[in-house]
């Protein structure tokens, strides 16, 4: 036993044991850097399987979604199942004790948190959703829907309803709560891409079904199924203009009773005559804008660019003309009629003609005219058309994705309006994008309208071309943009038009304009909020009629164009206080697609 030089007898001296201390401090550390490298391994793993599987029921989303189109409606439920499959895979990898506890670091443990939450969404949506409308699919399908032998299959469709409401639901509260989540600081940029991705997807997702929704909730009565309803549809013809598209030239009803579908009275719209007085009121705004006669002519119900006013005209015009009670009016142009042609192919009119989708535009607007001397000829001629393009619709003779594509990109360009006088119906319509009212706005970002109506008193909007720019720019303290809006026409008219062109065309000069010349009522409603400040026409100070329509500014002028000759109006209002700097534009379907660009405009400029 060692003693310590200078301790008192019997005190042992205490020996220090460092090494064996480090020792244990190294080991234990050694266990805690083993268990987090382990934790940090099998995390990375299962976020990577997580990933994989998202990855494959993204996929398999879209196979679902083309499935359902194409009418392959069995292998839709199976890859339904797969693609559930897959995400609850992504789940459980997602789900265990050591991702939960992983989401409780500070700091990081948002991106492992927020990743859970999202996974038991999408799980949701999986099973709440996807599976209950594959199981569906074949109610509601367009092959399934389609007429066949002049009869629709509503039973389907009612059939349906359920699985269709419920998802609704499923999918209204998963975006909501996508909505809520905040991943806030730590969070990867990764992540909150993801986020936002997941989030855009689900807002079109939730639009979309909310729109079957409310589509499954009406069609069923508006089809006959509650008993027989009778349609009125106009045939607008976009050679002499319309705000809402084109002269409602030619009419017919359709009736349906319990999905049988049907062709009844036709008529022309010179047939009709002059009403003494408006056959309903109108505000005094409308009759300053556009005259009585909106409310006189058959012709004139869509000079105001508003198709539910249009539409109520008609029906009542209809109903004291022939004593028909209709419920709800369909509207297309001959450019939507070409899109469904690319669905039923070629139809072949009693007069000789085959008319497809390459030539019913030029056919109905421009041959026409040129071939038929008679104005009851080229009447006919048009009714002929389309009641031999609705026989082989009504005999379910066209293929439904085909056939889908063209309704909705007629409804997309304003080409196919609806209206009904029940209003949960016409909510439904709007929904949809077809009630043709104006513009919808929001406080942010504001849309201006632009519509042409024809006031040659011809058809020479054939040969109408336009195209239009919009920008801003943002000068005031107040934060209200400066918004111009450019409107560019051309006749692209032959120099000899006067001579080469049918009067019926040309309009010989009835009304005031001279043969060849093209003259256009060039409406501009601008939103709610705007303030006009100054126009011009190529350059030159514009004086324009101003008025309001519906809260609307609405700036007007009417330029009259030679064979060749281009015309460009540019307008100026003050936007909304924290509006968007560039706001949108619609315009009236024309026979072409207008071009829309992006206007230049600094804090100096003024309209010239």
């Amino acid at each position: 036993m060692s003693v310590e030089p200078g301790a008192p007898a019997g005190r042992r001296r205490a020996v220090p044991r460092p090494r064996r201390r480090k020792r244990a401090w190294l080991l234990t550390t050694g266990v805690i850097l083993l268990l987090l490298v382990a934790c940090s391994i099998w995390l990375g793993v299962r976020g990577y399987l997580a990933q994989r599987e998202i990855a494959q029921s993204e996929e398999l989303a879209k196979v679902v979604q083309t499935q359902i189109v194409g009418g392959q409606t069995s292998q839709a439920r199976d890859s339904a199942v797969q693609l559930a499959s897959h995400i609850d895979r992504a789940r459980g990898y997602v789900d265990d004790p050591v991702w939960q506890a992983a989401g409780l670091i500070p700091v990081l443990g948002t991106n492992f948190s927020t990743i859970n939450r999202l996974t038991a969404i999408l799980s949701n949506v999986a099973h709440g959703a996807v599976l209950p409308l594959s199981d569906v699919a074949a109610n509601i399908s367009p092959s399934t829907i389609k007429p066949a032998h002049g009869v629709m299959d509503l039973q389907a469709l009612t059939a349906a309803r359920p699985a269709v409401v419920q998802a609704n639901g499923v999918l209204q509260n998963a975006y909501s709560e996508v909505s809520a989540i905040s991943p806030g600081f730590g969070a990867l940029p990764q992540l909150t891409d993801g986020l936002d991705k997941f989030k855009a997807v689900l807002s079109q997702a939730a639009q979309q079904i909310s729109t079957a929704d409310t589509a499954t909730s009406v069609l069923p009565a508006m089809l006959g199924d509650d008993g027989p309803r009778t349609y009125l549809v106009l045939f607008q013809n976009n050679a002499e203009l319309r705000a809402t598209g084109g002269i409602p030239g030619a009419a017919a009803e359709i009736h349906v009773d319990h999905g049988h579908i049907s062709f009844g009275r036709q008529a022309e719209a010179k047939d009709l005559g002059q009403f003494p007085q408006p056959v309903l009121p109108l505000a005094d705004q409308t009759k300053g804008l556009y005259g009585p006669i909106v409310g006189q002519y058959f012709q004139d119900v869509n000079l105001a660019p508003q198709f539910p006013l249009s539409a109520r005209l008609a029906t009542e015009m209809w109903k004291q003309h022939f004593g028909d009670q209709t419920d709800g009016v369909i509207s297309l142009d001959p450019i939507a009629l070409s899109y469904i042609l690319q669905a039923t192919g070629p139809v072949h009119l009693p007069t000789g003609e085959t008319m497809d989708s390459s030539n019913a535009v030029k056919l109905l607007l421009s041959d026409a005219y040129a071939k038929y001397g008679a104005v009851q000829q080229k009447d006919d001629f048009f009714s002929t058309a389309a009641a031999a393009v609705f026989a082989k619709v009504v005999a379910g003779g066209f293929q439904p994705k085909a056939m889908l594509d063209g309704l909705n990109r007629s409804a997309s360009e304003r080409r196919l309006l609806v209206w009904s006088p029940n209003q949960k119906e016409q909510d439904a319509i709007e929904a949809g994008n077809l009630s043709g009212g104006l513009p919808v706005q929001t406080p942010s970002h504001g849309v201006f309208a632009v519509y042409l109506n024809d006031a040659t008193g011809a058809k020479m909007d054939y040969y109408l071309r336009e195209s239009y720019a919009v920008g801003g720019a943002m000068c005031r303290a107040d934060g209200r943009p400066t918004w111009q809006l450019e409107v560019t026409l051309t006749n692209t008219a032959p120099p000899n038009a006067a001579a080469s062109l049918p009067a019926y065309v040309t309009g010989g000069g009835v009304y005031g304009v001279q043969p060849g010349y093209v003259k256009t009522q060039v409406n501009v409603y601008a939103p709610p909020s705007a303030i006009y400040l100054r126009s011009s026409q190529n350059g030159n100070n514009l004086d324009v009629h101003r008025d309001m329509d519906s809260g609307y500014p609405v700036a007007q002028t009417t330029p009259v164009l030679s064979p060749g000759q281009t015309v460009t109006l540019k307008f100026q209002f003050l936007g909304a206080p924290q509006a968007e700097t560039v706001p949108g534009v619609l315009s009236t379907p024309t026979v072409n697609n207008p071009t829309v660009s992006a206007a230049s405009l600094s804090c100096q400029d003024e309209v010239r």
